[in-house]
């Protein structure tokens, strides 16, 4: 064969294949500008046909593929654009839609499980959204696809990652500033990395506008300390939802804890009229009057509802502290002893009997039987092991009294009750140096406490360590 012949003929092959490949080309951008005319059109399956027809035109192409995967997920169709968005991925592993798709698809998995999933299968399944949609956000201009913020912020959160989910949203907020729910979410990220402020100043932007937020931002307010406002956020989401009962509770509860007690009554006073069946309400409505000064009114409140509700332990048990807090023992114990008489078995009834005696010093081996049931029904229970290290204290069995009321010290190490009793133990053992120590805690612990009693404590036993 003439050599000019051969090159001839190899160069009109080149030039036809150069040709074949524009035509396949141009066939597949065709088909899939077909496709997107289509689905505007609403034909879906027009649109579907048209893009299967640009793969076969251009099979190597992971745009064509990439973009029916988006088609099917737009459709909910997840098993086709997973399949889809995976083949894409095998002809070009740097297709970021294709990333986009199996992102929203795996973040929409995790969403899909709950409590009764493994820890470990929700953390490997949000990971794997994430690297997909890192991926695609990576590469993502500012101002565009939102979606794969937020869904980046809520898996971060998922796994416990605040920092980074407080950027994700950071970033969908800048996108869309008035966005209550991209707001709620960023606020709810501040609070999760220990940031109420600027959970609180999430809300406040748009609480104005938006008052079904103000809920949750009278909760970050209550957190904070900042019970005036979060009484005054409570009345204003109670404004937007006004059969709210948890607003209505959730308020009252704020006003009292600010010692607005004559507010926090009125509160109680109008939701108890309102749902006549709660028995929240006249709880905290008798405990606000009590703290209000006037001890009398408030048992004539709660002593009808209890009478009437024999078997609702917190009244109950409510009843028996207003009882107890007024000096009318008699009547807190014959409360709990009937409690107990319907729920034998009642653990709160049986510690609090028996720390009831145990302060008075009187049937002192029943207390310890009591609280000793009580924490057969809940071992380990720190409160219930104050109590009968109190009991075996108040009988006069220190080593016991010292074996109970050490580890419930260690596990309420802010509990000033606790520590002032320990310390109690610790002094009448001789032990001045750990008593000072205990009290010392009380004295920095959460109240409740004679603090000029613990005070005089710690001086004394000052004076009996050897210098």
């Amino acid at each position: 064969m003439d050599l000019r012949t051969s090159a001839t003929a190899a160069c009109v092959l080149v030039l036809s294949m150069a040709g074949t490949a524009a035509a396949q080309s141009n066939d597949a951008y065709f088909e899939f500008l077909m496709a997107r005319r289509l689905e505007s059109q609403g034909d879906q399956a027009g649109a579907l046909a048209a893009l299967e027809r640009a793969a076969a035109a251009d099979p190597s192409s992971a745009e064509v593929r990439a973009e029916i995967a988006s088609f099917q997920l737009r459709r909910n169709r997840r098993t086709d654009a997973e399949n889809a968005a995976v083949l894409a991925l095998k002809l070009d592993d740097a297709n970021l839609e294709a990333h986009r798709v199996l992102g929203l698809i795996y973040a929409s998995n995790v969403d899909a499980m709950n409590a009764k999933t493994p820890e470990a299968q929700i953390a490997a399944s949000a990971q794997q959204a994430i690297t997909h949609l890192e991926r695609a956000a990576a590469e993502t201009s500012a101002g565009t696809d939102i979606q794969i913020h937020y869904s980046l912020g809520r898996l971060y959160l998922r796994i416990g990652d605040a920092a980074k989910a407080v950027d994700a949203f950071t970033r969908v907020v800048n996108q869309n500033p008035g966005s209550a729910q991209g707001r709620l979410s960023l606020a709810q990220a501040f609070a999760a990395s220990g940031d109420l402020k600027n959970a609180i100043d999430a809300l406040e932007f748009i609480v104005n506008d938006e008052p079904r937020v103000a809920g949750v931002l009278a909760q970050y307010q209550e957190q904070a300390g900042l019970l005036k406002e979060a009484t005054q956020s409570y009345t204003v989401a109670l404004a937007n939802d006004p059969s709210n009962r948890g607003l209505k509770f959730r308020r009252v509860a704020a006003a009292f804890n600010d010692r607005n007690y004559a507010e926090a009554a009125a509160f109680a006073t109008e939701a108890q009229s309102q749902h006549p069946d709660d028995l929240r309400f006249p709880r905290l409505r008798a405990r606000a009057i009590f703290e209000a000064g006037d001890p009398a009114r408030a048992v004539t409140i709660l002593e009808p509802v209890a009478k009437a509700n024999p078997r609702d332990t917190a009244t109950q048990l409510g009843l028996a502290d207003l009882y107890n807090d007024a000096g009318r023992d008699a009547d807190a114990e014959r409360t709990l002893r009937q409690l107990l008489e319907m729920e034998p078995a009642n653990a709160e009834a049986l510690n609090y009997l028996g720390y009831l005696l145990a302060n008075r010093g009187r049937s002192l081996d029943e207390a310890v039987r009591l609280v000793e049931r009580a924490l057969v029904a809940e071992p380990g229970n720190p409160s219930y092991l104050d109590s009968l290290g109190w009991a075996h204290f108040r009988r006069g069995s220190l080593e016991d009294a010292e074996k109970y009321l050490t580890p419930a010290a260690e596990q309420l190490p802010r509990n000033a009750v606790v520590q002032d009793h320990l310390g109690d133990v610790l002094a009448r053992r001789g032990r001045w140096a750990d008593a000072i120590n205990a009290w010392t805690r009380a004295l920095a612990g959460d109240g409740g406490i004679d603090r000029m009693a613990v005070e005089k404590k710690i001086q004394d036993a000052k004076a009996k360590i050897p210098r």
